[in-house]
């Protein structure tokens, strides 16, 4: 084994834990899928602004919208063993820095808390302003609000998990400074850079008003001196 390159023994391991991986996303896929009903309900309860309805236009609609909410827990479940044991291959076969599974769990946990603050910045804020806006402004229009049941939860998902992304930017930038890839220094010369940055993120991935788009670049950018502040400190 010696002799074998880190990739051929990823690549192995890999193989060797093929059905332990099938059997736990299946696992998760399952608990998923029943709890995806509940978790639908929930969602639709809380977000759907009054006087909006949903609607499905095809059969399976609602069977395939469950289907992908299971399929997205076992894939995201997967992929995170999937990165800690290829890893933990690489640091033994190269010259990566040691990090004990201590760190790794730590590490592990402040980037669910922080993904957990930015769902729940998103369910409590963001998207009950941004839905009663549009809903608004539809009405305005004379406009009576019907959401296709893919579209809404599509949407509701995209900019939830966009969220729990975004608010790892503290858990990035102090890799960063921990790595020693860059320092407070140069992170804030680039500021206005990426402030722009933000906005621009913000516009692709929110609907096209002005109100989401700062209720999204306006966190990150908040994160961004936190963590400059905290990597000062540090």
């Amino acid at each position: 084994m010696e002799n074998i390159p880190a990739y051929d023994e990823i690549s192995a391991n890999l193989r060797k834990r093929a059905w332990l991986y099938l059997i736990l996303a299946a696992a998760v896929f399952i608990s998923a899928f029943n709890y995806s009903e509940n978790l639908t309900e929930w969602l639709g309860d809380k977000l759907l602004p009054n006087d909006a309805t949903l609607v499905y236009l095809s059969p399976a609609e609602f069977l395939i919208l469950k289907m992908r909410i299971a399929a997205y827990a076992a894939l995201s479940v997967s992929f995170i063993l999937l990165v800690i044991d290829c890893w933990t291959t690489m640091r033994k076969r190269t010259d990566l820095p040691e990090i004990g599974y201590s760190k790794i769990i730590g590490t592990l946990l402040i980037s669910l808390i922080l993904f957990s603050a930015g769902i729940l910045y998103s369910l409590e804020l963001m998207l009950p302003l941004v839905l009663d806006f549009l809903q608004t402004d539809a009405a305005d229009a004379g406009l009576e609000t019907t959401y296709r049941l893919t579209s809404f939860y599509h949407f509701v998902f995209l900019l939830t998990f966009a969220l729990g992304v975004s608010f790892q930017l503290p858990l990035i930038i102090m890799l960063l400074l921990r790595l020693e890839l860059a320092t407070t220094e140069q992170l804030s010369e680039f500021r206005s850079h990426l402030i722009v940055t933000f906005f621009v993120l913000a516009a692709l991935i929110t609907p096209p008003d002005v109100i989401s788009q700062f209720l999204l670049a306006v966190p990150l950018i908040v994160l961004y001196e936190l963590s400059l502040i905290l990597g000062k400190i540090w």
